[in-house]
């Protein structure tokens, strides 16, 4: 299996997270429901969060997230 140039595996890991947060948005529109989504890039540790409601505790710290 041959390793893919980091562009393209960024490329790949974009398309993927946009794919996964409009499911997430179209989940709650169609069902009516409260969705929350983390995405953690596990080689640069970004976090990524979507919530389809305004809440305060949203999105939770690092620290919150880690302790899951």
């Amino acid at each position: 299996m041959a390793v893919k140039p980091p562009k393209r595996r960024s490329e790949r890991l974009s398309r993927r997270k946009s794919t996964l947060i409009n499911k997430a948005y179209e989940l709650a529109e169609l069902c009516n429901i409260d969705v929350a989504l983390i995405i953690r890039n596990r080689q640069t540790g970004r976090y990524f969060t979507y919530n389809s409601v305004d809440l305060e505790s949203w999105p939770p710290s690092k620290e919150q997230i880690a302790s899951y």
